[in-house]
């Protein structure tokens, strides 16, 4: 299997990196991978941004560029086209938005995008009817919410694997066809826009697929690689007339029927394990206690500390997070010291939200510190977590002053032993520095 990488940095055996304007043929490889965002670079630095908002080319004025990105388009589209209808290769397109596009001045003006690369076919599924690629629209929209991945397309582990890191773009027809007319769409999100999409063309199929931002190019490639090698030895069915479905073969119906078993069982089994890795999640997320990344990290372990000990009404303002416990309502506010004990400036702004919370809207909140120092330390190897000043007004003024690790502890205690009650009203009691009865 000969595979070329043109702007995709992916790593894996037999792979071949080449630019766009050095690459042999495109029709003498298996598989070709583009990644739409690094053709831009064939022509930034000589193009002009004007009052239209247009990145245009003057032919005449610029050396000659806009007639070598002309030819060397129309060459690679030629040859992806050989790709697909003659060779039964595949094109893999990382999905990205839709770039400005590059104006080429004359009468007519001609545009270039990353994506007039693509081979030009026409497409009918009665009575729907598609146009590539300027029938086929790329769209602006960033998300981490891949709801529905086709469990049984070789793709699919990685598509799951990647899934968390999200998508740039999703794709549409700009006449409105459904894609799964033409082709079958792989993942979507959770308002049904395609992200992933296996379009079969003449011999071969243009794969389009998440840009997954971040994605690890080795993990990528020991996914990706051994799923283009399997599509590749199973040919893309052949469609025949309707009357054909009616001539079944002995067991072809079984076998359909176990099939469509199994699938359900992968999605069943692909939603559990997405609801255990979501718990994992969470649970790994408690460990922000003990070391947090930054202020957001620390907060954000206090609120699901608060979640998990069954807490009511969980909420983040700022740099607060209140909660309510049966009818008392409590402010926390974290506090994160890296190198020494936790001082006054975060007990300060806890004390002015309380006065204000009781004068102006004359709510009586109880107020938790959550103080957390020196965390690049094993917590038992820290020394004290805040200032005695700290001590000394949590005391005064009733506020509850618990470090991070003694939340940590407190948690795990309840979680073992199902004392979330007791923790929960330790919390809303206790003023001064923090007591649990063991």
């Amino acid at each position: 299997m000969r595979i070329v990488s043109i702007g995709w940095n992916l790593e894996g055996p037999g792979l071949e990196r080449a630019e766009l304007f050095s690459a042999d043929s495109l029709a003498s490889y298996d598989v070709v991978l583009l990644d739409p965002r690094e053709l831009p670079r064939l022509w930034q630095g000589h193009a002009q941004l004007e009052g239209d908002g247009l990145w245009r080319i003057y032919p005449g004025r610029d050396l000659g560029l806009a007639r070598a990105l002309e030819r060397l388009f129309s060459l690679r589209r030629g040859e992806l086209s050989d790709l697909l209808q003659k060779g039964g290769g595949l094109l893999v397109v990382r999905v990205r938005a839709e770039a400005e596009p590059l104006e080429l001045a004359g009468n007519p003006p001609r545009r270039i995008t990353p994506y007039s690369l693509l081979p030009h076919f026409s497409l009918v599924a009665d009575p729907h009817h598609l146009a590539l690629p300027q029938g086929l629209r790329f769209l602006p929209r960033r998300g981490r919410d891949i709801s529905r991945v086709d469990a049984a397309h070789p793709l699919s582990p990685y598509l799951e694997a990647f899934r968390g890191l999200g998508y740039e773009a999703v794709l549409a027809s700009s006449l409105g066809a459904p894609l799964s007319a033409f082709g079958r769409v792989l993942a979507e999100n959770r308002v049904g826009d395609a992200v992933a999409w296996d379009l079969p063309v003449g011999e071969g199929r243009i794969l389009f697929l998440p840009a997954f931002p971040g994605a690890d190019p080795r993990r990528a490639g020991e996914l990706l690689l051994p799923a283009l090698a399997e599509i590749l030895e199973v040919p893309s069915p052949e469609e025949g007339p309707d009357w054909l479905s009616r001539y079944p073969l002995p067991g072809e119906e079984e076998l359909a029927a176990r099939l469509s078993r199994l699938r359900g069982r992968q999605q069943r089994l692909a939603q559990e394990a997405r609801a255990i890795d979501r718990k994992l999640g969470r649970l790994a997320g408690l460990r922000g206690l003990l070391h947090p990344r930054g202020l957001a990290g620390l907060k954000a372990a206090v609120r699901l500390a608060l979640e998990q000990l069954g807490a009511q009404a969980v909420s983040a303002q700022g740099r607060f997070v209140s909660a309510r416990v049966g009818r008392r309502e409590l402010l926390l506010r974290p506090a994160l010291a890296p190198s020494g004990p936790v001082g006054a400036e975060a007990y300060r702004e806890l004390l002015l939200e309380l006065d204000r919370l009781k004068n102006e809207e004359g709510r009586r909140v109880h107020g938790v510190l959550v103080a957390v120092a020196e965390p690049r330390l094993d917590p038992k190897r820290r020394g004290p977590q805040w200032t005695e000043a700290v001590r000394r007004g949590c005391a005064e003024h009733g506020i509850t002053l618990i470090s991070g690790c003694q939340l940590f502890q407190a948690l795990h205690s309840a979680l073992a032993g199902g004392r979330a009650g007791e923790v929960l009203k330790a919390l809303a009691e206790t003023e001064g520095e923090w007591r649990l009865k063991a």
